[in-house]
């Protein structure tokens, strides 16, 4: 196990109760066993909501692809999440401009999930919220996001191998 600072990521939605939690699921599922005890994944949401479980949708759809919600509780974005954390990836850009604005100290540890080590401008950068809807939006909410984090692996990947490296 490294003794070192892990190295920090934050996703962030409005509630934290859909795509955050969702996101921060599927990337403990993906990422590599060898890294998993150096990094520390968290999920809050723009609208400062405490302590409300994951969407029982995403709670399924996470469910099946082999990751778990059961004990998730939302939390609200805080100034020392936002301190701590080394990649915040948010899920729109309402959630990019609301991080850049209120903590523009850390702006630099802002990415949207969409456009994050991507060389091509997405035609939707942002990930739609599937709050009131069925079963089958929250699947593709998770799919869009499943299939972001393979696509973003590689530089997550890069990014703790140089925090490891600078925290020796």
């Amino acid at each position: 196990m490294n003794s070192n600072q892990p190295f920090n990521i934050l996703f962030v939605c409005s509630g934290n109760s859909c795509r955050s939690p969702m996101a921060e699921a599927l990337l403990r599922m993906k990422l590599p066993s060898r890294l998993q005890d150096e990094v520390d994944i968290q999920s809050a949401g723009t609208l400062g909501i405490n302590g409300m479980p994951a969407a029982d949708f995403a709670i399924n759809v996470v469910g099946e692809m082999g990751g778990d919600l059961h004990g998730h509780r939302s939390q609200g974005v805080t100034p020392d999440l936002v301190a701590k954390s080394d990649l915040i990836l948010a899920m729109a850009n309402e959630h990019v401009n609301y991080l850049q604005r209120k903590y523009p100290n850390y702006r630099e540890n802002v990415f949207l999930l969409k456009r994050f080590a991507n060389d091509d401008i997405p035609d939707d950068p942002d990930i739609e919220d599937p709050i009131g809807f069925g079963k089958a939006v929250y699947r593709e909410c998770a799919d869009i996001i499943a299939e972001e984090l393979d696509r973003v692996m590689p530089a997550i990947v890069k990014l703790v191998q140089n925090h490891r490296r600078e925290t020796a």
